[in-house]
């Protein structure tokens, strides 16, 4: 297998591929990771490296399938021209990927999440086996906004995305921020939630996803009818934590005063949590025509959109960067937009903010712009003469040279481990249908107990990967101390199994004496076992299954043969202790949830 020189860096675009199975274009945190990758490829093509998780049962924890870089490159060209055939694109990911070559990173080497870190195959417990080899592990971070702005996420995004932010804290050395902003709230995040301090730094995004060629321009055919008619532009996705309503009722407030507004073009598609928006516009005939929506515009339409607009707007509640402005401030066009989070630091000075909260500052600020003609005339020669946009090489340029320094920093060893007391029962299946509390989410992430052996969390728990599997928690206990070890079990239909647990303590232990229990199809089994505690106060529990696993039934393609719902210890002399677990085994907890 091969083996990498000391100071490579391998990034994990993963989510990338996963992304583009399912989508024939690139989203916004697709296109930066294309953009930073074609740098790397053009400048660094010898130090670095893409790789990619086996989401197959053949995956080994620590391996990865490295790809080959030129056909990666003509992946991200190919998805980022005007017509891209869905079919071929997919074609190209599946000969990319089957070309792969299996590696093992280890010492000396650095990855780093490039992208999402909490779904498309690419969650943060792929990469702690590395981390425990000694591989050096970075993430690249765009926003936390489905942690502290759950209201504008669907449930399951900000759950899951809590839990990996959570679990990013445990396992990661280094963390870059698309924006200051972002480093400061996720910064007080792990802060305030008893969280580890972990070394930050921001590589601020380009001011656009693409360069445009400002010279190529194509009137869209759906804004025909408003072709040569004075209009403002919304360029973003329809929804809620966008804010259009904002602008849509500023609207309404300046056509009751009289004033003559110009039409208002949004740009996107529509999201999650509109409906009031689109109710407001319904019953308004969209403010007797003077708003239109359009999507799917191509580069030369979404030139000339911006060309002939008088001034752009975004009145968002909260970013993570904020490119609409940084595209607006390319095309020299003025933009009024939101001064919250991380938006400043894109427009900086050349942008007219306004509090998204507050309608009649709002107002007051549109107006102006557009009312007063030398004033849109003067903001627009100011963009025009002294904005200077960061490009994509600048980004790559940052991005590389901060790697290298963050790779050159010896990090102290610690425990990447999460910790469950003594005493009490951990319930899987708990943190699929529970609230996810940060402060005791983030210093102990329990889905980590679970790195490599198991399927996703359900409800019922976690169904385990193959006939062997390993849970691994601190327990703050001194090695060598006895415990007992509870758990629960179950089995899918049609298969009974033999089931055998052992308490691995880090010795050469004889399993000879080892002792099997039957479990019926169907059924839920608690059982114990006995044991010592590992060195660090770490509590090793390996499960063997003794039946051969069949496929189930409704093409399952999973290896499954017992699904694990809960664990919990205690040591052999704590007579309480042990009690308190039993009880938790034994009966359903009704008190009411601390913090929630």
């Amino acid at each position: 297998m091969r083996k990498f020189d000391d100071g490579t860096i391998l990034f994990s675009v993963q989510d990338m591929f996963g992304y583009l199975r399912a989508h024939a274009t690139m989203s916004g945190i697709q296109r930066v990771q294309a953009g930073i990758a074609l740098y790397g490829i053009a400048k660094e093509a010898g130090t670095i490296g893409f790789i990619l998780n086996d989401l197959t049962d053949r995956h080994r924890d620590g391996e990865f399938l490295l790809i080959d870089q030129q056909a990666f490159r003509d992946i991200i060209l190919y998805a980022s021209g005007d017509k891209v055939d869905h079919h071929q694109l997919r074609r190209m990911l599946n000969a990319c990927e089957e070309a792969a070559e299996r590696v093992r990173p280890g010492l000396g080497v650095t990855i780093v999440l490039l992208g999402a870190f909490w779904g498309h195959g690419n969650t943060i417990d792929r990469y702690v086996t590395s981390r425990r080899e000694g591989v050096k592990i970075g993430a690249y971070v765009y926003d936390i906004i489905p942690v502290t702005h759950p209201e504008f996420c669907e449930a399951g995004l900000a759950r899951d995305f809590s839990m990996s932010v959570a679990e990013m804290g445990l396992v990661v050395d280094f963390i870059f921020t698309i924006s200051d902003y972002t480093q400061e709230t996720l910064a007080k995040l792990f802060r305030e939630n008893g969280g580890r301090t972990i070394p930050m730094r921001t590589v601020p995004l380009a001011h656009s996803l693409t360069i445009p060629d400002l010279g190529v321009e194509s009137w869209p055919a759906a804004l025909n009818r408003i072709r040569g008619r004075r209009y403002v532009a919304y360029i973003s996705t329809v929804e809620a934590r966008k804010n259009h309503l904002y602008i849509v009722n500023a609207w309404r407030e300046m056509i009751a005063q009289g004033i003559d507004v110009p039409d208002l073009v949004f740009v996107g598609r529509k999201g999650w949590r509109i409906s009031g928006l689109m109710d407001l516009l319904d019953g308004t005939r969209y403010l007797g025509d003077r708003v239109h929506i359009v999507h799917d515009l191509s580069d030369a339409e979404l030139n000339s959109v911006y060309a002939h607009c008088l001034f752009t707007v975004f009145s968002s509640f909260v970013e993570g960067w904020g490119l609409p402005v940084g595209e607006s401030l390319i095309h020299n066009v003025p933009c009024v937009a939101s001064s919250t989070s991380s938006i400043p630091e894109v427009g900086g000075a050349f942008v007219d903010y306004i509090d998204p909260l507050n309608l009649r500052d709002g107002i007051e600020r549109l107006k102006r712009l557009i009312e007063d003609g030398d004033y849109r005339d003067a903001r627009r020669e100011d963009i025009r003469s002294s904005f200077t946009p960061r490009g994509w090489d600048d980004v790559g340029a940052d991005f590389f040279a901060k790697t290298r320094e963050a790779m050159a920093v010896d990090y102290p060893t610690r425990e990447i481990y999460p910790t469950l007391p003594e005493g009490t029962r951990f319930s899987l299946g708990a943190l699929t249908t529970e609230p996810i509390i940060m402060s005791r989410y983030v210093p102990s992430p329990m889905r980590m107990t679970l790195v490599g052996s198991f399927y996703g969390l359900e409800a019922h728990g976690a169904w385990m990967r193959g006939n062997t599997g390993e849970l691994q928690f601190l327990t703050g206990l001194d090695e060598g101390e006895t415990v007992i070890v509870y758990l629960e079990f179950n089995v899918p239909s049609g298969q009974a199994q033999s089931i055998a647990v052992h308490l691995l303590d880090g010795r050469d232990s004889d399993r000879g004496g080892t002792r099997w229990q039957h479990i019926p199809p169907e059924t839920r089994s608690a059982l114990r076992t006995k044991g010592k505690i590992g060195a660090g106060g770490l509590c090793t529990i390996l499960i063997e299954l003794g039946n051969e696993l069949a496929p189930l039934p409704g093409g399952d393609s999973r290896l499954i043969g017992v699904g694990l719902s809960a664990v919990g210890y205690a040591r052999e002399s704590d007579i309480l202790a042990r009690e308190n677990v039993v009880e938790h085994f034994t009966f359903h907890d009704l008190s009411p949830i601390e913090g929630a």
